[in-house]
């Protein structure tokens, strides 16, 4: 595994989807968000959330601090929650999932371990819901109409990267 110095992630995907998470929540934070909900929601708070993996030594932090946010590579100091998966994939596949009974169960089937304040699972679940933007619904019936020729572009693309890797002998 290997660390991209510039912007402080290894090439773990645990720590590049955590990295993504929090550049996310930086660019909400940042900005004058249209969601009166999402501002309300880091207003006041003062919390650090660690995520790390046992197996992979990969631990990332994200800092909230009355409506500011920052992220960090490493284990916190003093983190209000910590969650600790017990590998990098079982990681990506729960906060991809991105549901809380599915954390839940991963803690009782030990793929997760929880310290700290549980309530703030429940609010970093609230925020969460803020991360994947949503599609205005008047774009997406342009959205239904282009998924056909993004599935023939990945399809041509997927060709022709193997022919050119037959060529190159790779």
């Amino acid at each position: 595994m290997f660390t991209v110095p510039v912007l402080d992630v290894k090439s773990d995907p645990l720590d590049v989807l955590l990295t993504a998470i929090g550049y996310r929540l930086s660019m909400l934070a940042d900005s004058d968000s249209d969601s009166e909900e999402f501002e309300s929601l880091l207003a006041d708070r003062k919390v650090i959330i660690e995520f790390a993996s046992k197996e992979a030594d990969i631990a990332r932090y994200f800092s909230f601090d009355n409506g500011d946010f920052t992220q960090h590579s490493g284990h916190a100091d003093n983190a209000d929650l910590t969650i600790s998966f017990k590998d990098s994939i079982t990681g990506v596949k729960l906060l991809t999932k991105g549901s809380l009974p599915a954390f839940m169960t991963a803690v009782q089937e030990g793929n997760l371990s929880i310290e700290g304040d549980y309530s703030l699972m429940m609010w970093f679940n609230k925020l969460a819901k803020h991360i994947v933007p949503t599609i205005p619904e008047e774009l997406k019936p342009y959205i239904t109409r282009a998924k056909p020729y993004a599935y023939k572009a990945q399809q041509f693309a997927g060709h022709w990267i193997g022919v050119a890797k037959h060529k190159l002998g790779k």
